[in-house]
């Protein structure tokens, strides 16, 4: 892609909107005429004698002729459609477009498209001549041939540059409805591709001045006859009604319970509209005898003469396409708004009723979302002004995401997993660990000491209150394990994000939900579960180990011990460790065990075998225990985090590249 900057045109049936922008810098502005609004009407008013008129200007010098002097002018709108179809079209539409240039050089706005890469919209639905003809009439307007790029494309590619959505979203099932002036289309998107596009070629903003233009006349008797014979008809329905359509949108937009009134000057106003007699109005709307009379003066479409529902062919053209197509919603991941009729409230409303679809504020379950920019009207032909550049870039950031992938892992997740660990490890030794064993079993073991008994009913003691402190356990560890597996989960998120963004794209929204092994086998924590058992086994080996030590020793002597702890026969009485020595020999090792567990034992040998330091010891080993058992669990969690993030950028880098490949076609 050259370096050269880019000047895009959105080719529309009521309006033309122009976008600039730098071809090594997606910062795309579009272009304004001078009358502080984005785009130009796409009209062309031909006068005996002089140059031709184009735009809001040409719109109103017809509008506001008198019946005589409109003799001597000719007004072509709605030439986009009939391109393919009419030379006289096409002739429109050329001198349009020159006239656009030689206006923009008397007002010295750069929009030479001789150093630039011009890139036109063109429907995705238009075939192989109509794209022909497009480029050639841009030729004969002094755009030189340009290359054409799928007017939805351009809607995708605005809010990618934004940061409304990730590169993977913007290959997902994207639904783009661009609701203009004039028309109303749909096309839906998939791998960045059109698949499917369909839409009516009436429905649009238009209808809608219309509506309010009866509403005005309405509310004030006389006034149709009065604009009549003053022939302003046409400045109060196209001009004042449209006005006071954008600004009860507006209001409706805010709060649909409140009344609004809005002053027309010389016309008198509409008062206290509200959003019910606008739905009631809508839904059995006719076009006006003026509407009528000018569609066929500027050769459009004749309106039909029943009363239709505008709401309901809004929602049916969404229906019907979807059916014929066969679409299935599910496959609808993403839904982006275009268009300045797209403002109105009714448009979010039908289609989140209809495709399940949450609002630019929230997500739903799925992650399905609804997106609508701040300038809807002006999104293609940005959009499309930022193809070179944003392509271009995210070669640059694919690259940069694969270099930085290394360092964000170890300097950017390393320390957080580090505190987060930290964190938790102190926690559950506190609860589960050291403050366990004092509270709980330190003090069977100094009963054992004070009272004495066999090392069988110890053992059987520690295992009874371990069972029976095992809900504790559970406790402790449902409530601080799963806290730093969602903390960690939510600042990797957050890092990965902030990563993300510094390179101008955003993260993937996929969700992150580190698990332990309890819940992925679908149950709550369990002790029969692993990861959940170690704690148990963990405390049960400690204590265990401290009762088999007492064993060995009051075994001792022998050289045969269960645990080498040498001879303590001297410490518990000679002729019991000869006797002892003796039944190791004759009866072995194990069946020895289980006969020196169940000797009962005085306080004074008792204290022998569970010593101050033993007890002290077995607390330190506790520790050290839990430390590992928790370094190796959380050890899994930093892997299965360090997996997520190499699959996420490893995702995003396949994503940018198939954005890369949206290029546009000669």
């Amino acid at each position: 892609m050259s370096g050269r900057s880019v000047l895009a045109v959105d080719f529309g049936t009521t309006k033309t909107y122009f976008s600039k922008c730098p071809g090594d810098d997606p910062s795309p502005v579009s272009v304004d005429f001078g009358d502080g609004r984005d785009g130009i009407p796409s009209a062309v008013l031909y006068r005996e004698g002089k140059d031709p008129l184009v735009g809001q200007t040409a719109l109103d010098a017809y509008g506001e002729a008198s019946p005589e002097e409109r003799r001597t002018l000719r007004l072509r709108t709605n030439f986009k459609a009939d391109l393919a179809r009419s030379e006289a079209a096409r002739t429109a539409a050329a001198d349009f477009l020159a006239a656009v240039l030689a206006g923009a050089r008397k007002q010295h706005l750069d929009l030479e498209p001789d150093r630039r890469q011009v890139l036109f919209g063109v429907p995705c639905e238009a075939d192989g001549a109509f794209r022909a003809t497009l480029r050639e009439t841009a030729r004969q307007g002094g755009f030189g041939l340009p290359d054409l790029v799928d007017e939805p494309k351009g809607a995708l590619l605005y809010h990618l540059r934004q940061g409304d959505i990730s590169a993977e979203q913007a290959l997902e099932g994207v639904l783009i409805a661009d609701f203009g002036g004039g028309t109303c289309d749909f096309a839906f998107l998939e791998g960045g591709k059109p698949i499917h596009s369909w839409g009516d070629m009436n429905l649009g903003g238009r209808l809608f001045d219309d509506l309010f233009y009866q509403w005005l006349l309405d509310r004030n008797p006389g006034l149709e006859e009065t604009l009549e014979e003053q022939g302003s008809a046409y400045f109060v329905q196209s001009h004042l009604c449209r006005e006071a359509k954008e600004f009860f949108s507006r209001s409706m937009a805010r709060d649909r319970d409140e009344t609004v009134s809005k002053i027309l000057p010389g016309c008198g106003g509409i008062r206290n509209m509200t959003w019910a007699e606008f739905r009631r109005r809508g839904a059995s709307w006719s076009p006006s005898a003026f509407l009528r009379r000018e569609a066929q003066a500027e050769g459009g479409t004749r309106f039909l003469q029943e009363k239709v529902d505008l709401f309901g062919l809004f929602r049916e053209c969404l229906l019907s396409g979807l059916r014929e197509k066969g679409i299935d919603p599910l496959r609808i991941s993403l839904v982006i708004l275009a268009g300045g009729s797209s403002l109105w409230p009714f448009v979010s409303d039908i289609l989140g009723e209809e495709l399940g679809l949450a609002s630019q504020s929230g997500h739903t379950a799925g992650g399905r979302v609804l997106l609508r920019s701040e300038r809807p009207y002006a999104v293609i032909s940005m959009g499309l002004a930022l193809l070179p550049a944003l392509t271009a870039k995210f070669a640059s950031v694919r690259e940069r995401l694969a270099s930085e992938l290394p360092g964000f892992l170890e300097n950017g997740m390393g320390p957080v997993l580090a505190r987060r660990c930290a964190a938790v490890k102190e926690r559950i030794l506190a609860e589960t660990g050291n403050e366990f064993f004092r509270r709980k079993l330190r003090p069977l073991l100094e009963e054992f000491r004070n009272a004495g008994g066999s090392l069988a009913s110890l053992r059987r003691r520690l295992d009874e209150r371990l069972a029976a402190e095992a809900p504790q356990l559970r406790e402790s560890l449902v409530k601080n394990f799963p806290t730093v597996l969602r903390g960690l989960e939510e600042e990797t998120r957050e890092l990965t994000a902030r990563w993300f963004a510094a390179h101008g794209v955003r993260a993937p929204r996929r969700i992150l939900r580190l698990e332990q092994e309890s819940e992925k086998a679908g149950g709550a924590f369990s002790f029969q579960t692993p990861g959940m058992e170690g704690v148990v086994n963990v405390l049960a080996g400690v204590v265990g180990s401290l009762v088999t030590a007492g064993t060995a020793l009051l075994c001792g002597g022998t050289g045969t011990a269960l645990v080498a702890a040498g001879p303590v026969g001297l410490a518990v009485g000679g002729a019991a460790g000869l006797v002892l020595s003796a039944l190791l020999v004759r009866c072995g090792r194990d069946r020895v065990k289980k006969m020196a567990e169940d000797i009962p034992l005085p306080p004074r040998v008792a204290a022998l075998l569970v010593t101050e330091a033993g007890m002290e010891e077995a607390e330190r080993n506790l520790e050290k225990a839990m430390e590992e058992w928790l370094d190796s669990r959380l050890a899994e969690a930093g892997i299965e985090l360090e997996d997520h993030v190499r699959a996420l950028v490893a995702d995003e880098m396949k994503s940018l590249t198939e954005i890369g490949g949206l290029r546009p076609v000669s």
